[in-house]
């Protein structure tokens, strides 16, 4: 029974949850949900399986009496290499005549004869070579082919030799034109 004006003590206020323990409760789950998300969907860390106990493969030479033998085979976690097989073809000469312009065009520069030197090059060179020329190897450098490659549409040739009056190292290429004669393409040339 209740009275007009006094507390209600039969009918007690309901309870609550104090937010200190619901934040600490919230943040429980979440961890726990993103545990599992992580350890068993996701990355997986879970699931996998790890590297497990491997045993030393015995080699012929320490085998001992007491070992014991199977028929069977375990497969090993060793890693087979195979041999590297390097074919060595011996390149072919480059042709004469590629390597006769390259030793020509030298000359000209060592010879102080520009306009002889630039009609080495090829007609799409020409116009640039006046410049490069000057920049790169001017008139009166003594550089010489040392080595010699290429094939049958191009000559690639290391050059060595003063220029600037400096040591000079550089290349030079030529290519064949299409009435088979060689021609200038291209040079670099750096000093020491």
């Amino acid at each position: 029974m209740t009275y007009p004006g006094l507390p209600d003590q039969q009918n007690p206020r309901p309870s609550t949850v104090k937010p200190g323990v619901a934040v600490g409760i919230l943040v429980a789950v979440i961890a726990l949900v993103a545990f599992c998300v992580t350890g068993f969907a996701a990355p997986g860390f879970l699931l996998r399986k790890g590297p497990g106990l491997s045993l030393p493969v015995p080699t012929a030479g320490s085998a001992s009496a007491s070992a014991p033998t199977s028929t069977t085979e375990t497969p090993s976690s060793t890693r087979v290499s195979r041999p590297r097989i390097t074919v060595t073809r011996r390149p072919a000469a480059p042709p004469e005549k590629g390597v006769q312009v390259i030793a020509d065009f030298l000359a000209k520069i060592a010879g102080s004869d520009k306009p002889a030197a630039i009609a080495l090059a090829c007609e799409a060179q020409k116009r640039f070579m006046d410049d490069k020329i000057d920049s790169l190897l001017p008139l009166g450098s003594r550089v010489h082919v040392t080595t010699a490659n290429g094939t049958s549409r191009f000559v690639l040739a290391d050059v060595a030799g003063v220029a600037k009056g400096r040591s000079a190292k550089g290349i030079v290429i030529s290519d064949r034109m299409a009435d088979g004669g060689f021609c200038i393409t291209n040079f670099s040339i750096r000093t020491a």
